[in-house]
């Protein structure tokens, strides 16, 4: 199949044969599994799924197939082979998506998921060696390979290299051409991916572990392999007291009963002692049930009359006796807010996680959880939607739902949690739910919600740094979106995209505490934020990339003089400073970079990031991988223009040059909110941090000249897969000299951008002049003999007398934006061309143009002479959609230095 070995030896000697029934593709960018698997119906594909569990107590992830954000294993849907032909078609079909195709190989010839596994197509390891490392760089770029520095450096004895292009070869065929140059590159290896991921979770011992599937639910085996809870967190479980006795149970103290603010915390009811199991049940001995957060320590307090003095008082008295978290799962609405928010606001002071449930009625949230500064805890059912009275459970209730606005706040259900059938400790003898020590079947979202508190105390006690925001901010923004309701970004709601049903979806335990958030800052105060914040929303102009001419490692992107130059006829160099502002470290980071050979206003998500065409350059990545980032640490990627490139990418042959536009975009393996998010619409370089760009030119301007300078300053606005027919654009000449002339253009001729091709934009403008439809396109018409025609195509008639192999290309008549609105300004027709004189200090102009118009544009300046060595002057160029928010913009910098 398409040159793969049919066999090949391991590095354990084993043989393996190829599986020709399954593939493993690897996309250009991010997929989700729901995306892929309708990507994947176009070319007979399905995707690969783990076996059902060997056992019932098995953990749900011992055999997860190791699907990450752009490789998926794939298996031909007919059952049959892929034959060549099979292969083929995916490439074509897939072309624009697709990055590359790799073999499945199995150690056994039978059906065990973990014998399969894929050695890379495009990744060698050869050995270091200093006595041929000049032989070796000879032979890695004779055979289109590439040194990956970063990977090479985390490994002590091998060079890592990955093939520039697959489409055409292989490393395998590349493997058997290099083994001619043995003694000089060793042992050379593939990278072996497994299509199982091989880790073993833990599973506790506690007794009753195989019914407690709303912890394998949650992705709980696998997040105690990194944290199974610690003693210094303490959880108040706000409730109806617990069984202080119990043997599956630890507590910090003996807790209070809240009717007489004495000790102790005992039972005045059933509920708090299963509330309690199921956040911090004691873990891994041999008793009973496993809480999630289970050597974490429980605070015991007693409800006696569940007034809102006591909720309030209960609330105060965690707040102020060491508690990390408080579980509460209760809701009423006829309790006074006046007497209970000033105490979760204290608490919210004091870093404390609220958790409440927004209870059983399968209508409203109640309050407390209306309260915004609380948890909204909702339940789930066994299918992973949210409990209904339909849900397959059997259970007749519903888990509250809904968004609402409390005291001017939009607020709703934060998270779901499972909330039926769960097993959970009871007040011992039978005193509780059940006969014995353990309730089997408690649910309610008061079972969901001391999930969600368990949750917060793993986070808090594996990063104890954490505010108890950014701990809430974990655990929403890891939610895993299941269930059959669409999720969608919502404005008021900022950790991703949710439903009223869901919230921001089903708790991942695992997801929450492996969690990384690699970032590109927009501006020098980018703390990550989503969305991004930057002053006057300029996000576009001091984000962390910069260009060098030199390889100096000198990275200041707030200093225009030191980010932004280039020198014409050698390689210049692109820093982009990537941190990781997540709590665990970011493995497998890569970082992708394009070039735009233009001014642009307005960048659109992922063509502009992912294209590769002669309007989207991709340098070449010199560090752009790097294995891991720590958490809180900073790496700086490196991409290198060629002297080629900087001369066409650049204006030099205008009349003022301008510098292209820079793109670039981060991911990472457990970046799960990036993985997870909605990248559909609006201005994701604002609402996604691992996106950026920068968009400044630097134009010098000379000093003491004795006459008026003119300075034009080209752009385009409008972007292809911008479909609205209103744009605005505003030019902001506030720092400039009062006595600076400026004019904005709206007619240039398109000479600043040679390699933009203004008319191809793809879109039928119905109804124009001479035709029914003009497509605003190239079109051609070869003649076989002499003819004299009569033709119309689109808006363009021609008559012309034509020899045999004429060949006749025209083109449509482009349409022009039209002006509907000027403030700040004077419309001015000179020569049957239009400007706008601005008057003020900033002009808005409202435009209608055709969907997908690419708008060339200028801005004149016309500087005053005796201009100060040593100034600069910004100027602002802003464009805004139909609705009046800002889409992107440009800026441009005159430096006035000394002639010569």
């Amino acid at each position: 199949m398409k040159n793969f070995p049919k066999s090949l030896t391991t590095a354990s000697r084993q043989e393996a044969y190829l599986d020709s029934k399954r593939l493993l593709l690897t996309f250009k960018k991010q997929m989700k599994q729901k995306e892929i698997a309708s990507v994947l119906k176009k070319t007979n594909l399905l995707l690969e799924e783990a076996p059902e569990k060997r056992k019932e107590h098995d953990a749900g992830d011992w055999n997860k197939i190791n699907h990450t954000g752009m490789r998926f294993w794939v298996k031909n849907a007919s059952g049959e082979n892929f034959t060549d032909a099979d292969f083929s078609g995916i490439q074509r079909n897939l072309s624009d998506i697709l990055d590359w195709i790799g073999p499945v190989y199995s150690l056994e010839r039978n059906d065990d998921v973990a014998a399969r596994f894929c050695p890379l197509p495009n990744v060698l390891l050869i050995e270091k060696t200093d006595k041929y490392r000049d032989r070796q760089d000879e032979i890695i770029k004779n055979h289109q390979l590439n040194e990956v520095a970063e990977k090479s450096r985390y490994l002590s004895r091998f060079r890592y290299l990955r093939l520039k292009d697959t489409r055409e070869t292989n490393v395998y065929r590349i493997r058997e051409e290099l083994q001619q140059y043995k003694e000089i590159l060793g042992t050379i290896r593939y990278e072996t991916m497994p299509m199982i991921k091989p880790f073993a979770p833990t599973i506790p011992n506690d007794t009753l572990w195989a019914n407690q599937w709303n912890m394998t639910q949650i992705n709980a085996t696998n997040a105690w392999d990194i944290s199974t809870g610690d003693s210094s967190v303490v959880i108040c479980i706000l409730d109806e007291g617990c069984d202080l006795t119990h043997p599956d149970l630890q507590f910090s103290e003996d807790g209070i009963n809240l009717g007489t603010m004495l000790p102790t915390g005992a039972p005045t009811g059933n509920h708090g002692t299963a509330c309690a199991g199921i956040a911090a049940a004691t873990f891994n001995n041999n008793e009973g049930v496993a809480g999630l957060a289970g050597n974490c320590l429980i605070m015991p307090l007693a409800f006696d009359t569940w007034s809102d003095v006591e909720v309030a008082s209960g609330i105060n008295y965690a707040s102020s006796n060491g508690a990390s978290v408080i579980s509460m799962s209760f809701g009423w609405n006829p309790w006074d807010p006046n007497i209970i928010d000033p105490e979760i606001q204290n608490a919210f002071d004091n870093d404390l996680v609220m958790c409440v449930a927004t209870h059983n009625h399968d209508s409203t949230i109640t309050y407390p959880a209306t309260n915004p500064l609380v948890m909204a805890c909702g339940a789930s059912s066994t299918d992973d939607n949210r409990k209904s009275p339909t849900s397959p459970d059997g259970e007749n209730w519903g888990s509250n739902f809904g968004d609402l606005i409390y005291n001017g706040t939009t607020t709703g259900v934060s998270v779901v949690a499972p909330g039926v059938q769960i097993p959970t400790t009871d007040i011992q003898g039978g005193g509780g739910y059940d006969p014995g020590d353990y309730a089997m079947a408690f649910n309610g979202t008061s079972s969901a919600t001391p999930l969600v508190a368990g949750l917060a105390g793993l986070i808090r006690s594996q990063y104890p740094h954490l505010t108890n925001v950014e701990v809430r901010n974990a655990i929403e923004r890891t939610a895993a979106k299941v269930g059959t309701l669409l999720f969608g970004e919502v404005a008021g709601f900022d950790n991703g995209s949710r439903n009223e049903e869901m919230g921001y979806g089903r708790i991942d335990a695992f997801q929450a505490l492996d969690f990384s958030d690699v970032m590109i800052k927009d501006w020098s105060g980018d703390d990550g934020s989503e969305p991004s914040t930057p002053p006057s929303n300029n996000f576009w102009s001091y984000s962390d990339i910069v260009v060098r001419i030199n390889d100096d490692d000198v990275f200041n992107p707030n200093d225009p003089a030191q980010s932004k130059n280039v020198e014409r006829g050698q390689a210049n160099f692109i820093y982009v400073q990537v941190t990781n502002n997540g709590p665990n470290e970011a493995r497998n980071v890569e970082v992708d970079f394009r070039i735009t050979p233009y001014v642009g206003l307005q960048f659109v998500f992922p063509d502009d990031w992912t294209l590769e065409d002669a309007m989207h350059v991709s340098p070449t990545p010199v560090a752009a991988s790097f294995p891991s980032i720590a958490a809180g640490a900073s790496v700086i990627a490196k991409f290198t223009i060629s002297a080629d490139q900087t001369d066409t990418l650049y204006g030099w042959q205008y009349l003022n040059p301008w510098h292209p536009c820079l793109l670039a975009i981060v991911t990472s393996d457990n970046d799960y909110p990036f993985i997870s998010s909605d990248l559909s619409f609006g201005n994701l370089v604002l609402r996604k941090n691992n996106i950026a760009q920068r968009n400044l030119s630097v134009i010098d301007v000379l000093a003491n000249a004795t006459a008026s300078r003119v300075i034009f300053s080209p752009f385009i606005a409008g972007n292809r897969a911008n479909q609205e027919t209103r744009m605005f654009i505003e030019v902001d000449r506030t720092k400039l000299p009062s006595a600076t002339k400026v004019y904005l253009s709206l007619d240039d001729d398109e000479e600043a951008f040679p390699m933009v091709d203004f008319h191809d934009h793809g879109f039928i403008n119905p109804g124009k002049e001479n035709g029914e439809g003009c497509r605003c396109q190239h079109d051609e018409m070869v003649f076989l003999t002499k003819t004299i025609i009569k033709t119309k195509q689109g808006c363009c008639e021609k008559t012309i007398t034509l020899e045999k192999g004429s060949t006749l290309s025209y083109t449509c008549r482009k349409e022009k934006a039209k002006v509907i609105q000027v403030r700040g300004g004077n419309l001015v027709v000179e020569n049957g061309s239009r400007f706008i004189e601005i008057t003020g200090k900033k002009l808005t102009a409202e435009f209608e143009k055709d969907p997908g118009q690419l708008v060339p544009m200028s801005v004149k300046v016309e500087f005053s002479p005796q201009l100060k060595e040593g100034d600069s002057f910004p100027l602002t160029i802003i464009q805004r959609d139909s609705k009046r928010q800002i889409v992107g913009g440009a800026d441009t910098v005159y430096r006035v230095v000394k002639e010569g």
